[in-house]
């Protein structure tokens, strides 16, 4: 059974600098899930 770990984090600007963030996250294995005004949920898999 796959396990998630998950996080919210609040990004409060536009392109590049949303992009730039969402970049790093994905590099630690984090994948967005969601988007609620400046709040971005993301998940990724714990093994």
């Amino acid at each position: 059974m796959k396990t998630y770990e998950y996080k919210c984090v609040f990004i409060s600007g536009l392109g590049e600098k949303t992009a730039r963030t969402l970049n790093h996250y994905g590099k630690d294995g984090w994948e967005l899930v969601c988007v609620v005004w400046c709040w971005h949920y993301l998940k990724r898999t714990v093994n």
